[in-house]
């Protein structure tokens, strides 16, 4: 298990209070998608037109039909036929209006999401591990999963919502101002001051718990993965229920921020019913002085208000006030889109200037010849490889030797250079490492690191990974030479099996050999092997090493281990220690106190 730091209070302080610029990026993406976008916010208006006429036209149908029920002649006269097939059709207008909405606008949110993780995947993909040290495994998949995903409210719920809500109180101002200026004034003062007042105060008020949620519930998720992934050691350990603990107070002080949002919430709630109310209530007792043709003077000098428009108009602004209800607690959440547009922004931030030069700008490599001198490497103020010189000749077997965290694996990245030193030099064939193009330098070294993974393919793809053109026949002869015959004729289709996720249906045994074939099937010239022996039995250690020099025979190879099997196979040996060259010998020409001479002794 490989925790990411414990950085949840400096994360939350972070997330505080980022500001709108944040969301710019989102914004500017979403010019990608502007068609599927524009159509589902078009037919989210005219879902809401549909359903606020739909109500009002039946509030005055109904007004209306009352109205002339009380004589003979105003029933022969009144046109039911007309209001009814409106009605009918503002409902279907609204159905599929509805329908139409929801298709169009998910279809262009998850359009616009799969866009967001792929910029954001292509952002951490060309990361090095230095570049990746202040953020573990469980930290990156919560911000590619749950800080993408809570962007999509931005569109869904804020952005959509907010512009509907303000064409709907125009609409709904308008129809009115029609037959009543004055009630239309009182409509359009009431539901703008709900629908602006009430999400502004909302968001004045939740945005820093819903920044603090969306932080919390980041690192929680984050917490969470990396323990499960490490849960048989913790229990080994005794330290689960220490974890688990810790989780759950975590998951309380998540709690208590929802509670603090629900509570405001339903003030928020409490409040916008409460000013949809009195709006109400004005339009109301306006009206029926209206109604009045001595009153009419005292209201606006406008005539006598026919009664069966009432309806309609309060009708109308309750249509009005449905598209104004889910404004308080889109705001509210917004916070959540800030912070994780902030944790986002970091991450890709983070991506570092082209480290490989577009074209090539030397001749290339003449040889196969590597010589490392006086390399310093420091990872923040520590000192990782101090003054470290060593070279390996074309063809040259090297075993590197040294106590964990003595700086062996260290090396290898520099080679790769996923670590750039901070003075020396590394030249390939007399070139140096950083004048190489990345295509150059990758078809140099093949490379199997203490952690392997496999990919949701067949065995076979994840072997041709190295070698594409490899045939079956090629493959399974690899696998056999490193003992894993027995495991890949257990496989229900043998090479067209696939693993389980990141090859957890293999044994670390097995993951580490499948991980040392795939860098042997590698055509490159220089084999780069860390620990490929670990946790192995000494009678497969033997054997894997066997298959490594077999198959190494007139390549250069470098196998770092701290095991002594096999030490006199190798033409050089070389022992690092605190980051310091202190031994480099043959096996013959070891000095018999020397460190190295012990080892092999021992073995």
């Amino acid at each position: 298990m490989n925790p990411s730091p414990d950085n949840s209070g400096a994360e939350t302080h972070a997330d505080a209070r980022p500001a709108l610029r944040e969301l710019r990026p989102y914004l500017a993406l979403m010019r990608e998608h502007r068609g599927w976008l524009g159509v589902g916010a078009l037919l989210a208006l005219i879902t809401l037109l549909a359903a606020t006429g739909l109500l009002a036209l039946s509030g005055w149908f109904l007004s209306a039909t009352a109205v002339a029920g009380l004589s003979v002649a105003a029933t022969q006269a009144f046109n039911f036929f007309t209001p009814a097939a409106g009605v009918r059709g503002l409902a279907l207008a609204r159905t599929a209006g509805r329908y139409g909405e929801r298709l169009t606008t998910h279809e262009g949110t998850l359009r616009l999401l799969a866009s967001l993780r792929r910029r954001l995947f292509e952002a951490i993909e060309p990361l090095s591990p230095a570049a990746l040290q202040h953020a573990g495994q469980g930290e990156l998949m919560t911000r590619l999963g749950a800080d993408v995903d809570a962007l999509d409210s931005l569109y869904v719920r804020v952005l959509i919502p907010s512009l509907v809500a303000l064409c709907a109180v125009l609409a709904a101002g308008t129809l009115i101002g029609i037959f009543a200026p004055v009630l239309a004034a009182v409509a359009i003062l009431g539901l703008t001051i709900t629908g602006g007042l009430v999400p502004w105060l909302a968001w004045w008020r939740g945005s820093a718990d819903a920044m603090r949620h969306q932080a919390s519930a980041s690192q929680l998720r984050a917490r969470l993965l990396e323990r499960l992934q490490g849960l048989g050691e913790l229990v080994i350990y005794g330290r689960w229920a220490s974890e688990l603990a810790g989780l759950s107070e975590q998951q309380a002080a998540r709690d208590d921020i929802e509670l603090a949002q629900a509570r405001r919430h339903a003030l928020a709630n409490w409040l916008s019913h409460t000013l949809l109310g009195l709006t109400l209530a004005g339009i109301a007792l306006l009206g029926v002085m209206q109604m009045s043709p001595s009153a009419s003077n005292t209201v606006g000098g406008a005539s006598a208000l026919d009664g069966r428009l009432l309806a309609l108009f309060l009708l109308a602004v309750l249509g009005a006030f449905e598209a104004l209800a889910p404004l308080p607690l889109a705001w509210q959440g917004l916070g959540r889109c800030l912070s994780a547009a902030a944790r986002l922004n970091r991450v890709q931030a983070n991506t570092p200037a082209p480290l490989f030069p577009a074209e090539q700008k030397s001749a290339p490599p003449e040889g196969d010849d590597l010589k490392i001198q006086q390399l310093n490497v420091r990872h923040g103020d520590t000192t990782v490889l101090d003054d470290f010189t060593l070279s390996l000749e074309s063809g040259e077997h090297l075993a590197l030797l040294g106590p964990s965290g003595s700086g062996k694996s260290t090396l290898l990245d520099v080679l790769c250079r996923f670590h750039a030193p901070a003075s020396g030099t590394v030249t390939l064939g007399g070139v140096p490492l950083e004048s190489l193009e990345e295509s150059t330098l990758r078809a140099s070294f093949a490379v199997c690191p203490q952690d392997t993974h496999l990919f949701c393919a067949s065995f076979a793809d994840n072997l041709r990974l190295a070698s594409p053109t490899a045939s079956d026949d090629t493959l399974m002869a690899m696998l056999e030479s490193l003992g894993l015959g027995e495991w890949l004729a257990r496989q229900p289709e043998g090479l067209a099996s696939f693993p389980d996720e990141g090859g957890r249906s293999l044994s670390g045994g097995q993951l580490r050999r499948f991980g040392v074939a795939r860098a042997l099937l590698c055509p490159a010239p220089i084999v780069l092997l860390d620990e490929p022996c670990e946790g192995l039995d000494r009678a497969s250690a033997e054997q894997v090493m066997t298959a490594i020099l077999t198959a190494c025979q007139g390549r250069s190879l470098i196998m770092i281990t701290h095991q002594p099997l096999g030490l006199e196979r190798f033409a050089r040996l070389a022992l690092l220690e605190a980051g310091c060259l202190k031994e480099d010998a043959t096996p013959t020409t070891l000095n018999t106190g020397s460190r190295l001479a012990r080892l092999m002794a021992r073995a």
